[in-house]
């Protein structure tokens, strides 16, 4: 890729340089017809003819621009008549140029009037494949001219380059800037790039064609615009990716929700922040996407609250319910005394009263589903020991016109009330295993070992 562009800049430089090189083919002073100085005849028609002592001599004009069009071999041929300092241009010449140069030689010397064309172009075929042919050999001959100094010029860019990737390799002034490794490759690629752009200048300063920068820069300014275009989405996840790198928003294991995506944070590449989720699969969301997307980060606090509802019978006292199902939760292992245990009426339903317990665990110890889990078999199992009873649904049929039922007006139907199973005691009860699950993070650093995946991590461990 270097080559290419090194190649690429080389062809610009010669190209500028022929450009630089290439003189005016006419002068671009106005021609003067006698010694003695005289005012210049303008062109705008506006203007007053002379007619005085200062009037040219047609004779003198014509004299002059012969001259002048005898030392152009393509306008040797041309013939000339001026008449009251009107000049009539006749005969032909090879190429549209030189047909243009006959107008304008004419029309800037001093006292004419006015130009009428008559000139016509060959169109012999001999002759322009001669005027191609003289250019080509011109153009050849400055090219061999100016070998020795694009010789010298390529050294330079060579020097500047070889150094430039010295500096890109020299990986420890970047490391002592900053400890993020996508910023350290940003700042070799741009340090490069800078000394290698410095050897550019150089390089046209050498082969006198620094003008050619000013071409290149618009055309560059030109193409990066359309290719800005065309990579909008490329370049925006590129510079989110810079800036998550700043920002850190998760670290590597984290288990975060976004954009409806459950997972532990894999890592983050200079496009895609990768996730695996729960079941094991991998997620690849755009950085653009995650930088402006709502990040929610359960592992930033190692502290989580987790609820849970449980109904009781309408006739068990409420308080001592309550006061039951936070001891058991201080005895749940897993489950933390601070923040503290909470248990309230939610509401009151068809049949029972509902109460809402939360309690805290902390999910660098143990492992939430299992701490959750354990204590609402704690509280469940608790409650059938002190009969309380969670009552299934009731239903209250109200039953008419039924003469054999002496008089009734409406039958009650209860479902019946199942007894509560014998629960073990405390002492034959097996340990909750409350331990932290790590399956996933084992994965994931299964693979990061692996020699599949050689993405570069933007995260700080």
């Amino acid at each position: 890729m270097d080559f290419r562009l090194s190649t690429l800049l080389l062809a610009f430089c010669v190209l500028g340089f022929l450009t630089m090189r290439a003189e005016p083919i006419w002068p671009q002073e106005p021609l003067a017809v006698n010694e003695a100085p005289s005012e210049v005849l303008p062109q705008d028609p506006s203007q007053e003819i002379s007619v005085g002592p200062d009037k040219i001599d047609d004779a003198l004009i014509r004299e002059r621009l012969a001259d002048v069009y005898q030392e152009i071999p393509a306008l040797a041929h041309i013939q000339i008549d001026v008449n009251a300092g009107v000049i009539r241009l006749a005969g032909n010449t090879i190429s549209k140029e030189a047909h243009q140069q006959a107008l304008e030689l004419a029309k800037r010397t001093e006292g004419v009037v006015s130009v009428t064309d008559d000139i016509t172009q060959k169109r012999d075929i001999g002759n322009r494949l001669s005027v191609v042919q003289d250019k080509l050999i011109t153009h050849l001959n400055e090219f061999i001219s100016l070998i020795p100094l694009l010789i010298i010029a390529i050294i330079v860019f060579l020097l500047f380059w070889l150094f430039a990737s010295f500096l890109s390799r020299w990986r420890t002034p970047y490391k002592k800037i900053t400890s993020n490794v996508f910023l350290q490759s940003l700042l070799r690629q741009t340090v490069r790039g800078l000394i290698l752009f410095i050897g550019f200048i150089v390089m046209l300063e050498i082969l006198d064609a620094t003008a050619l920068l000013g071409t290149i820069v618009g055309v560059a300014g030109v193409m990066g615009l359309a290719v800005g275009f065309a990579l909008r989405d490329t370049v925006e996840n590129y510079i989110a990716s810079i800036l998550l790198s700043l920002r850190q928003p998760f670290r590597p294991h984290d288990h975060i929700v976004l954009e409806n995506y459950e997972g532990l944070v894999m890592k983050l590449t200079s496009r895609a922040t990768i996730l695996m989720t729960l079941d094991g699969n991998h997620v690849r969301i755009p950085n653009s996407t995650v930088y402006k997307g709502i990040i929610l980060n359960y592992s930033r606090n190692p502290k989580r609250r987790f609820t849970f509802e449980v109904g009781i019978d309408t006739a068990v006292d409420i308080e001592a319910a309550r006061q039951l199902a936070v001891e058991t939760l201080r005895q749940t292992p897993g489950v933390i005394s601070d923040p503290p245990i909470r248990c309230a009426v939610e509401k009151l339903g068809d049949s029972n009263v509902v109460l809402q317990i939360q309690a805290w665990t902390t999910q660098d110890q143990f492992d939430y589903r299992k701490v959750k889990s354990a204590a609402i078999r704690d509280v469940k199992e608790a409650f059938d020991l002190a009969n309380y009873e969670m009552p299934e649904p009731i239903y209250r049929l109200k039953v008419q016109g039924l003469s054999q039922l002496d008089g009734l007006a409406d039958l009650e139907q209860v479902q019946p009330k199942k007894e509560a199973p014998q629960s073990p005691t405390a002492q034959s009860k097996p340990a909750a295993d409350v331990s932290k699950d790590n399956h996933i993070t084992e994965q994931i650093s299964k693979e990061k070992n692996s020699h599949k995946n050689n993405e570069v991590d933007l995260l700080d461990s």
